[in-house]
């Protein structure tokens, strides 16, 4: 997906990606946090002992928590993709928490099998550049379908190559999507039913 976003845009004007440096600082930043607060807990009077001390505890207690939602949720995952998501739909895309404008997001879902090829998503950017994305099918619950977007070899270099894992969750009559690359600002969209 194109990424309007970072210093320096791409091919012919049109996508940008996030600043290395801006992504550099905000971990670096994160990683000042941990540390400080782990070495903040070590100096508190008794922490040091009652952590110790607790090992087998804490053990105990862990083995004996509830299962999470992952490890269960199993039994309602499908095989293949509902009729209820097959055709296109479109919506308008919006990155960094939805402060910034990504443009319009269309994406046509075909009938498959998990690990089979879901469809295609592109991308039109405020500027007009357009990137596609190609979609296999990863996994499907009643709630949420899941697949492995790749950028398409014909795209232009302002967009993402890199794999990355988004989200279709129903949303009344529409998709609302959601992706997990913070390269492009982590996009999401509600996307309405335009044909199928």
């Amino acid at each position: 997906m194109t990424v309007a976003a970072g210093a320096a845009p791409g091919e012919g004007g049109r996508g940008r990606r996030l600043s290395c440096s801006v992504v550099l600082a905000v971990a670096g930043a994160l990683a000042v946090a941990t540390l400080g607060s782990a070495f903040v807990l070590q100096l508190l009077p008794g922490q040091r002992e009652d952590s110790d001390a607790g090992t087998g505890a804490g053990s105990d207690a862990a083995s004996s928590a509830p299962p999470s939602a992952s490890a269960t949720g199993g039994g309602d995952r499908l095989t293949a993709l509902p009729a209820r998501y097959v055709g296109t739909w479109e919506g308008q895309g919006r990155g960094l928490g939805g402060s910034l404008p990504m443009g319009t997001f269309r994406v046509t879902l075909e009938q498959t099998d998990v690990g089979g090829k879901l469809g295609r998503l592109r991308q039109t950017d405020p500027l007009g550049g357009v990137c596609v994305d190609v979609l296999t099918l990863k996994e499907v619950t009643k709630t949420e379908v899941v697949a492995t977007s790749v950028g398409d070899t014909s795209n232009h270099a302002g967009c993402n190559p890199e794999p990355h894992t988004i989200r279709f969750t129903p949303t009344g009559d529409d998709l609302t999507y959601r992706s997990d690359s913070a390269a492009e600002g982590n996009p999401t969209a509600r996307m309405a039913k335009v044909d199928g």
